[in-house]
């Protein structure tokens, strides 16, 4: 201002009053109009910054609501930054950038899979870790999940927990136990996981196996009948939940009547909605309904049109029917609405090709809590450095496409009252130390009543209680003492082997002639006509469906492995030997060790059918280790009424035709 002054002075010398006054007043008006402009322009700026920073803590909002809706796997961690793809190093202690995660973003679990599980002091310390880091952090503490269904579906491993014979054998056990096994098997895993820091389990499953050549679900399920997986289900769930362990039934509406496998493709079910309701949702239905009802109820990813055949854009600009785990009409209206259900709606892994062959992460996401979900199961596969930040960015995107709503805040509402009802918390209120001593107490193996000598007296009992004779009972026991068997891999071999050794010694003084051959590559066939005519018996293992290489032990040579047959190729060969078998006059047992359903193809060929419904085998405890590395409570059991030791009590709870 001084200087402008200082100007107007220097030009009144050569200017008249009239100039000089008419100059003053055009400056004092610009003047002023500068000044209003800046106001305006330090008021609009001050107007501006407010928005975004109401808008920004919108956003944080929202976002650590959404953190709390997501659990995590962290199966493989690579600090050294591998790409996704090629990352196989077993998270089994947890990274700083990690826990970092988890604080951050505010996130409401983890599911634990058997690549971060080694031993039980590794467990403990890894669960304890990641529990204190979000107490201290001022988060809510974690659901540490794990899918712990027993049988075929076991994370920990057999010398942490028992894996049990599985649903289908306690099924086969209903007609005369009742539900007893179903409340013993949850309560000893629930017993077990809970010392261990894990809180909740994604079990059991209760899908109706409908569908013969169902893939995924087959020994996972009960039944076939939909009112005993309801009363299995109910008494599984009530036992698990006694144990302070959250529960999730699944696989809601229901998987039991597909032929794909959701971790691979998209599957269908095509029943109406009168038997959807009197079938599949059933045990949903009545467990929900129950005096005590899950914590959590996962959904499936399966298209069932005739309750909700709505159509959906996927990535690739097709038209689908909308999945379960998108679905508002199901998860909302049909669970939440009519159903009642007043837990939390879990999805299942939104990383299954049913879901990321056809939607984006963020699409997946977006959709399922906008279908009623409350929390998504692995919505994004975290495996280094740049996984972690393009996960922020995905919530980032989400937090901006969700806005803060009354569904938003009561879902959230749910999941923390559901921590605070299972005290989460409370397994940091003990040291280390304390959880690791209780641990090893129930681990000992000196003391017949702990909680490991326990469920080895469960699994034993179950495995007796199910083996069911599916035809053929007239031509038990058998005594001759020369056997040949075809099972479906060397580890199968091992324990058979081990099975018949034992059981023929209480009951025969004559030597056993014995030989087995693995079908994991299949033998000549010369060699097994030739074994055949040495022998009176012929005992055929069979697993259907095919089970995965992981599955086998490491007992048969790699190049077999890699050159594995197929189950056509496994069942074709099998025939063979059985139809030369029956020519020769041989006895022909058939025992499928999985589903039951191949007995009806080859009941001309066999004289007698033993289902067992499990194929599990187990590292021989060393005070019972002579030659054999390996037993199987399922095939004692089924040796056992092959000799006549025993009478199978167990009934098939599938029919086989």
């Amino acid at each position: 201002m001084l200087f402008q002054q200082v100007i107007c002075k220097k030009r009144a010398s050569v200017m008249g009053l009239g100039d000089i006054l008419s100059g003053v007043l055009i400056f004092l008006s610009a003047a002023l109009f500068t000044s209003s402009v800046t106001a305006q322009s330090v008021s609009a700026n001050a107007s501006n910054n407010a928005k975004p920073s109401a808008n920004a803590e919108k956003i944080r909002a929202v976002k650590d609501m959404l953190g709390q809706k997501i659990i995590l796997d962290f199966r493989y961690f690579c600090e050294d930054n591998t790409p996704s793809s090629r990352c196989r190093t077993p998270m089994t202690v947890i990274p700083p950038s990690l826990l970092n995660l988890l604080s951050t973003h505010n996130i409401g679990g983890v599911i634990l899979f058997s690549e971060n599980i080694e031993n039980t002091e590794q467990l403990i310390t890894l669960n304890y870790t990641m529990q204190l880091h979000m107490v201290k952090a001022g988060r809510q503490p974690l659901f540490i999940a794990v899918d712990q269904e027993g049988g075929r579906v076991a994370r920990l491993p057999s010398d942490m927990l028992s894996p049990f014979a599985g649903n289908m054998a306690i099924g086969a056990t209903f007609h005369q136990r009742g539900s007893a096994f179903a409340q013993s098997v949850a309560s000893h895993i629930g017993h077990t996981l809970l010392p261990l820091g894990i809180n909740t389990n994604f079990a059991p499953s209760v899908d109706v196996n409908s569908e013969p050549k169902n893939p995924v679900i087959n020994v996972r399920s009960f039944s076939e009948n939909p009112e005993q997986v309801a009363a299995l289900g109910q008494a599984f769930v009530s036992a698990m939940q006694s144990t302070g362990v959250m529960s999730a039934i699944k696989h809601f509406p229901g998987h039991g009547d597909t032929h794909v496998d959701s971790h691979s493709g998209l599957p269908q079910v095509m029943h109406t909605k009168a038997q959807a309701m009197a079938g599949d949702i059933l045990p949903f239905a009545n467990i929900i309904n129950s005096a005590t009802p899950p914590a959590m109820v996962m959904s499936a990813h399966i298209q069932y049109p005739s309750l909700d055949d709505t159509t959906i854009i996927d990535k690739h600009g097709k038209s689908q029917i909308v999945p379960a785990t998108l679905s508002k009409k199901i998860l909302t209206n049909l669970l939440r609405n009519q159903l009642g259900y007043q837990g939390l709606i879990v999805t299942d892994a939104l990383d299954m090709a049913g879901i990321t062959q056809f939607f984006s992460h963020e699409e997946a996401l977006v959709n399922a809590f906008s279908a009623g979900a409350d929390i998504a199961l692995m919505p994004f596969t975290i495996r280094n450095q740049g996984d972690i930040k393009k996960f922020a960015l995905l919530l980032d995107n989400a937090a901006n496409r969700i806005q803060e709503s009354a569904f938003l805040k009561a879902s959230h509402n749910r999941i923390i009252k559901a921590k605070q009802r299972f005290a989460l918390q409370n397994f940091i209120s003990k040291s280390t130390s304390w959880w690791l001593d209780e641990a090893k107490e129930n681990a000992s193996m000196n003391n017949p009543n702990s909680l490991k000598n326990r469920g080895i007296q469960i699994e034993k009992a179950l495995s007796k209680s199910s083996v069911s004779v599916l035809f053929g009972k007239d031509e038990l026991p058998i005594t001759s003492n020369r056997w040949l068997a075809l099972m479906p891999d060397a580890a199968r071999c091992l324990a058979f082997e081990a099975a018949l050794t034992h059981a023929r010694s209480n009951v025969s003084n004559k030597p056993l002639e014995f030989a087995c051959l693995p079908l994991t590559a299949l033998p000549k066939t010369q060699l097994a006509m030739s074994l055949l005519k040495q022998a009176d018996v012929l005992v055929v293992g069979n697993i259907s469906p095919l089970h995965a290489n992981y599955e086998l032990g490491g007992f048969d040579l790699p190049e077999h492995v890699k050159q594995r047959a197929s189950e056509t190729e496994v069942m074709a060969f099998s025939k063979k030997i059985m139809v030369a078998a029956k020519t020769q006059g041989k006895t022909v047992v058939f025992a499928p060790m999985r589903m039951p359903y191949n007995a009806q193809g080859v009941k001309e060929l066999a004289d007698v059918a033993i289902a067992t419904f499990s194929y599990a085998v187990v590292t021989t405890p060393e005070s019972e280790k002579e030659e054999q590395p390996l037993t199987s409570y399922s095939l004692n059991a089924l040796v056992d009424v092959l000799l006549g030791s025993t009478v199978a009590e167990g009934r098939s709870p599938v029919s086989l035709k």
